[in-house]
């Protein structure tokens, strides 16, 4: 929806949520309802130098993204308003002395599923929902069950490759999830590319790239973390500029632990994505699926198993300390879905 500057008004901007090469991004509040919302904008530096139109371009290439999908895209926060481009000095409080578009849209709920590096340096526990909620989910939740993120992510992807993109960067720092209603809301999904063959300067991108990608981030290789320190904290996969090397890297987490039915199974789909074997999502998505299950039976008739549940019920309580505040969490009323797992 397309509103004027002056209509921006309806809106009250609020602190700074964080920056990226491309965005800034603001916590803001609907004057009317109290809704809680976020604004987005072209990164100031950016706009100042004169160097966002791409910038430009990808938020309105998304809104018509958004048209094609009949307003929806799958786990990604509703649009509120998408201004037309226009000097905003008197809503941000600076001078950029350039126009630039600003989105309006529903604040995601919960937590990230990653914090940020900044946190992390600081000793905040920013890994905690990752291991929590997505690659250890080791108690189900009370209305959702056994839902699994990656599969909602999947959804989101799906959604973009069947009209004609590749939707990367889809890490789980850009990734939500509210553990009272078990959503998932990925804030950023502006990195989206087609298709390419190979020339003599580039490699060929398609589907296997986006997919070495989200295996690399979502599909763990190893157990639960054996201390609660590990499940608190979250490290970077390693990531190559070479697609083959990237799935060798990957793979390699993989062959050097005990050879397990999930693990087989995770190699052999790395090594259809080194050939570029798939072709589309659904049958990526049946793969990981089988891998999920296999390691969920592998995991609960573990020795370990107890002692990983209490690992995970600890997690949870330290889900309570002050650092989640700053999102939209409020820790008693959105961990009822856990209670009595502490």
């Amino acid at each position: 929806m397309h509103i004027s500057g002056s209509e921006l008004a309806q809106f009250e901007l609020r602190e700074v949520l964080g920056e990226g090469a491309d965005f800034q991004v603001f916590a803001g509040r609907h004057l009317d309802t109290g809704a809680d919302v976020v604004f987005k904008r072209p990164h100031p530096t950016l706009v100042s130098r004169n160097q966002h139109q791409e910038v430009e371009a990808a938020i309105h290439d998304l809104a018509r993204i958004r048209s094609e999908l009949n307003g929806e895209i799958p786990h990604t926060p509703a649009p509120l308003s998408l201004s037309g481009p226009a000097i905003h000095d008197s809503l941000f409080g600076d001078s950029l002395g350039h126009e630039y578009t600003v989105i309006v849209e529903s604040r995601a709920r919960g937590v990230p599923l990653v914090g940020s590096v900044v946190d992390g340096v600081r000793k905040h526990p920013i890994g905690l929902p990752m291991n929590l909620f997505c690659l250890n989910p080791l108690h189900p939740h009370t209305s959702r069950g056994e839902s699994q993120v990656f599969l909602d992510i999947l959804e989101t992807v799906e959604a973009f490759f069947q009209i004609g993109y590749l939707l990367m960067d889809v890490r789980p720092q850009n990734v939500f999830i509210s553990p009272k209603t078990d959503e998932v809301s990925i804030i950023d999904v502006s990195d989206f590319r087609q298709p390419r063959e190979a020339t003599r300067r580039h490699p060929p991108l398609d589907i296997n790239d986006m997919l070495l990608d989200l295996f690399r981030w979502y599909v763990p290789a190893n157990d639960p973390p054996p201390d609660l320190d590990s499940w608190a904290q979250y490290t970077e996969p390693l990531r190559s500029p070479h697609f083959e090397r990237g799935v060798d890297d990957t793979r390699s987490l993989f062959s050097i632990e005990e050879l397990t039915d999930d693990r087989e199974l995770a190699m052999s789909v790395l090594d259809r994505i080194k050939a570029r074997d798939f072709s589309g999502v659904s049958d990526f998505r049946a793969c990981v699926e089988g891998i999920i299950e296999l390691r969920k039976q592998r995991i609960m008739s573990s020795p370990a198993h107890l002692e990983q549940m209490e690992l995970w019920r600890q997690g949870i309580a330290i889900m309570r300390c002050d650092y989640w505040g700053k999102f939209l969490f409020s820790s008693e009323p959105d961990l009822l879905a856990y209670a009595g797992t502490d």
